[in-house]
């Protein structure tokens, strides 16, 4: 009987550790609270983009990391390019900042190891749709209006002008034509060749 009640406990004291230790998790990013200017001040990159895509490089049980590739439309701080990736942790827990595909966003970027990071207390702010500057008037999505304080802090923006249309994909579609069009001479060959020898 005494076996059976220290199992019981036993059973007891592990649950309570695991969910512990998953509470832990869940809260284990915490951000302080900092003004505009700090973030723009510790940022490598600050630019306005939607996201194309996301991908998941690493899987969550190896720490997760994921990152987004963005289309800017003005830059900020940082190299002017049209397309950036950002690398940021697979869950919120690690300070992960989730993007999603489609949406607008903020992003406050540093450098680590020739790559373009973000966490969840970097000052990222998803932004309604569009692809004008960013306003006073201009809203976060779901928040207030966007401060004069953080406007002032992100100075004159640069408009991005949006990356070329591929080259690959033009030089593909252009090989395509050329044998569909050396397919449909050689037939035209071979059928008048045929009928010069039935007559």
């Amino acid at each position: 009987m005494m076996m059976r009640i220290l199992a019981v406990f036993s059973l007891a004291a592990s649950l309570s550790m695991v969910f512990a230790g998953t509470a832990q998790a869940r809260a284990g990013c915490s951000c302080a609270t900092r003004a505009p200017q700090q973030y723009v001040g510790e940022a490598a990159a600050v630019f306005s983009a939607t996201v194309t895509d996301v991908r998941v490089d690493e899987p969550m049980l190896d720490g997760g990391s994921v990152t987004a590739e963005l289309r800017a439309d003005h830059v900020y701080k940082g190299a002017r390019n049209a397309e950036f990736e950002v690398v940021t942790a697979a869950q919120g827990a690690a300070c992960g900042y989730e993007f999603v595909k489609g949406a607008r966003y903020l992003v406050f970027a540093g450098a680590r190891d020739s790559r373009l990071v973000t966490t969840l207390c970097s000052g990222n702010l998803r932004l309604a749709a569009g692809d004008q500057p960013l306003r006073p008037s201009g809203k976060a999505q779901g928040m207030e209006p966007l401060t004069p304080e953080l406007i002032n802090a992100l100075g004159t923006p640069t408009r991005v002008k949006p990356a070329p249309p591929s080259t690959t994909n033009r030089t593909g579609l252009m090989a395509i034509v050329v044998v569909a069009g050396a397919a449909a001479l050689m037939g035209v060959t071979w059928k008048r060749r045929r009928q010069a020898l039935i007559s």
